[in-house]
């Protein structure tokens, strides 16, 4: 990437939980997994189980 990537690892209770005690109503939550041209990948083996992203989507009240 070109890039120095910090990861910072996290439950996803700890990301939840931040969200509603802060009054946001979790309105959808996504793991996204790789396309289909990319499912042949060795690299991209473990993504199938273990997504590299939560998209949570939420609403303040």
């Amino acid at each position: 990437m070109g890039s120095k990537i910090i990861k910072y690892h996290r439950t996803v209770t700890t990301y939840l939980e931040t969200l509603v005690k802060r009054n946001f109503v979790i309105a959808d939550i996504v793991e996204p997994t790789p396309s289909d041209n990319l499912k042949e990948l060795p690299e991209m083996a473990n993504e199938w189980r273990r997504p590299m992203m939560l998209i949570v989507k939420s609403i303040k009240q």
